[in-house]
């Protein structure tokens, strides 16, 4: 493409694609604050977001504009947009002058523009939320990390009274409460950005536990050190891959940043990572061969790393495409085994995986290659391949020469064989089958699902019967018996949009654009917990006790909950990090979490954009009562009991602490601050008087008589406030220089 093409939504915002096929989105009242930040960066990735498109959809809205006629854009932009508004202005085409469409002119937006207003929604949307058009056509650059935030904790350490910090270099340590003397740490270099940390206890241990900006969450044992377990960072959409690896069926994941993750599938017990230099993964493929269990890792850079997946060795690093890598598939011949891999370039390239030697080049397609099957015809093995140009074609793998081509849609997604039978997906969400050997249409055991994408295809085996599984931009998942067409499983969306499928055993693995991977049984449906990070910085983590039956003793484990700017609730056993659950509210980010034990249940609050604060239930996600009445989002949210019954504390941007009774979420009390962001909050009832402390970003601790709301003391201190503990021997305030007693 030349010029540019720009894109004014008077209800979500502006979109401008570049002649590079860059894009920046930025949302609706906000283009002119990201002006003045300038393209040298410094805007908020909350209303900013920008990537590259492929050509194939900048190609159809030009068509779609043919020789439209149009006013010229007018030279110091066009008047202001009503809401639903919109402005298309095409500049810079060959033999084409510049030209505007505006809604409600005579000249109104072409139909084609359709697909820019889809990708300036889900660009500017919930990661979450349904896709409408397929990831590989436009692929959105990870959301800045931000910087690491000052952040403490306050609990016990083998029963010693310590606090957690973080600093502004990005370590983190370990402090005791009464002399100062450090129980341990990490250094500036850890490699963690930390945003979030607490202390709790489970099964006996003292636990510590710390958030990043890349949504990773790790648990350390408190007095030894020794790692627990937790999550690396991947933020993104998550390729994944399915291998049965010395007996255990592994989910190899990977995002858009951080190393390559493996679980077990069926329990979620972390294995290890891969590391893939920090910028994750745009597709895996895993094979068994001659007794080598293989993983191949494309990176968006367009190498490929593949490893023996059994020992962790890296085997070879391919290198050869100019561009992502976004399809993957591997054939095994006896002792010997062929990698395949395609994308962004239109080449597809063979490698001897025993040597890590290219075998083959294939040209034909002129689109984005978006999926790769082998099969066998005539018993000689064949490779097919689909792409964004329409087309599928075939290729004898021992020649390395093209067999047949056929047109087969528009915007094709995925490729899947079972047995000599090829099934296509495309944009509509139709599933399409035809013989490989002469590309004429075959039964499909399964139609799809029209109105949304299809975004995935996966063929595999159950009960020793070829089943082919789909997944769809709505993130609903779809297993069909590919003889019969009958229907196995459908399963309903959950956790964005279907990125990667991949079959293993009796197992269907799937990692969605918002960064979750999930699994399932394929014979039930039953979902299989695995522990997947956050699609963005931990605003929160809280550990809560276990539940507390009605004979007084303590049933159930303790558990770790996790708060993320994803929007995303995660809930995992503190002592061990299974049976991980993530839980939405679809409301936007959260911004601050605690955790109780209320009635002898374990309760958790989170604070979110939304200006509220919602309780929710840690075992099951049970929803509570609603908290409104912030005026701004709460940075900081804590618990307390007054007068026999719990109560949740909120401390807004403005300074403003608000208190509701977590039983109904009645409002009991107003207080008023500085003007300062609340950065740590503390109620607690001493001698029958209930007290609030709450310290501000500007350095100011004030204490509140909660019952009057009248404001008993303000002090300056030498530092923000990060946590506060108020107990009858005073108070304690953790700040960036440690902790002091007051």
């Amino acid at each position: 493409m030349s010029g540019s093409v720009r894109l004014e939504h008077g209800g979500l915002g502006e979109l401008l694609i570049t002649a590079d096929g860059g894009f920046r989105a930025v949302r609706a009242g906000l283009a002119d604050q990201v002006d003045q930040a300038g393209s040298g960066g410094g805007a908020d990735a909350g209303f900013e977001r920008t990537g590259r498109i492929d050509p194939a959809l900048i190609r159809r809205v030009l068509a779609g504009t043919g020789q439209d006629p149009a006013p010229a854009p007018a030279s110091e932009g066009g008047e202001a947009l009503a809401s639903g508004g919109r402005r298309l202005t095409i500049q810079g085409q060959p033999g084409q002058p510049d030209r505007q469409w505006t809604d409600g002119t005579g000249a109104p937006v072409p139909a084609s523009a359709a697909a820019l207003d889809a990708l300036l929604g889900q660009v500017l949307g919930d990661p979450a939320a349904p896709a409408s058009l397929p990831a590989a056509l436009a692929r959105t650059a990870p959301a800045a990390a931000g910087a690491v935030r000052g952040a403490a904790a306050v609990g016990t350490v083998a029963g010693r009274a310590a606090y957690a910090l973080v600093e502004a270099d990005g370590a983190f340590g370990l402090t005791a409460l009464d002399d100062a003397a450090p129980l341990g740490g990490s250094g500036a270099d850890a490699g963690l950005a930390p945003t979030a940390v607490a202390l709790g206890e489970a099964d006996g241990r003292s636990l510590f536990a710390v958030g990043g900006t890349d949504g990773s969450v790790q648990v350390w044992d408190a007095a030894t050190g020794a790692v627990v377990h937790g999550t690396t960072g991947g933020e993104g959409a998550q390729a994944v891959a399915a291998l049965v690896c010395r007996g255990i069926p592994v989910a190899f994941s990977a995002g858009q940043s951080g190393d390559l993750r493996a679980v077990r599938a069926d329990d979620g017990r972390v294995l290890g990572t891969l590391p893939t230099g920090g910028h994750g993964a745009t597709a895996l493929r895993a094979a068994h061969c001659a007794g080598v269990d293989l993983l191949a890792a494309a990176a968006p850079d367009g190498t490929v790393r593949v490893w023996d997946a059994g020992t962790g060795e890296l085997m070879h690093l391919l290198v050869g495409h100019r561009g992502e890598v976004l399809a993957l598939a591997v054939l095994t011949l006896g002792n010997q085994a062929v990698l395949a891999s395609a994308g962004q370039d239109r080449r597809i390239r063979l490698w001897d995986l025993a040597t890590g030697q290219p075998v083959a080049e294939l040209d034909g397609h002129t689109g984005t290659v978006t999926g790769l099957a082998f099969t066998t015809l005539a018993d000689r093995p064949v490779l097919a391949s689909c792409a964004l140009d329409g087309t599928v074609r075939t290729w004898d793998v021992h020649e390395g020469r093209p067999l047949h081509g056929w047109p087969a849609g528009e915007w094709l997604t995925a490729l899947a064989a079972v047995g000599d039978v090829l099934h296509t997906g495309d944009e509509t969400g139709r599933i399409t089958a035809w013989q490989a050997a002469t590309g004429t249409p075959a039964p499909a055991p399964a139609t799809g699902r029209p109105g949304h994408p299809l975004t995935a295809l996966a063929a595999g085996t159950l009960h020793g019967r070829p089943v082919l599984a789909a997944g769809f931009g709505d993130g609903a998942l779809a297993v069909w018996d590919a003889a019969t067409g009958g229907p196995l499983l459908d399963l309903p969306g959950e956790g964005g949009p279907v990125h990667t499928l991949d079959l293993t055993a009796d197992l269907l693995l799937c990692g969605t654009a918002a960064g979750a991977v999930r699994s399932h049984r394929l014979t039930d449906g039953t979902a299989l917990p695995l522990p997947v990070p956050h699609a963005g910085p931990v605003a929160g983590l809280a550990f809560t006790p276990a539940a507390v039956g009605a004979s007084g003793t303590p049933e159930g484990r303790s558990l770790l909950a996790s708060a993320g700017r994803d929007g995303v609730l995660a809930v995992r056993d503190a002592a061990t990090g299974a049976d991980n659950r993530r839980f939405a509210t679809g409301r936007g980010p959260f911004t601050a979490l605690a955790a109780t034990l209320a009635g002898g249940q374990p309760i958790l609050a989170t604070a979110g954009e939304d200006l509220t604060v919602r309780l929710w239930h840690a075992g099951n996600g049970a929803a509570g009562p609603v908290c409104a009445g912030l005026p701004h989002p709460a940075e900081v949210v804590s618990f307390a009991e007054i007068g026999g019954r719990p109560v949740v504390i909120a401390g807004a941007a403005d300074g403003t602490v608000l208190v509701w009774d977590v039983q109904n979420g009645s409002r009991t009390a107003e207080l008023a601050g500085g003007g300062a962001a609340v950065r740590a909050v503390v109620g607690r009832e001493l001698d029958g008087e209930a007290l609030l402390a709450a310290g501000d970003a500007a350095g100011t601790l004030r204490l509140w008589h909660l019952s009057s709301a009248t404001l008993l003391n303000e002090a300056a201190l030498d530092g923000t406030p990060l946590a506060i503990e108020l107990d009858e021997t005073g108070l304690r305030v953790v700040t960036p220089g440690g902790a002091v007693a007051l």
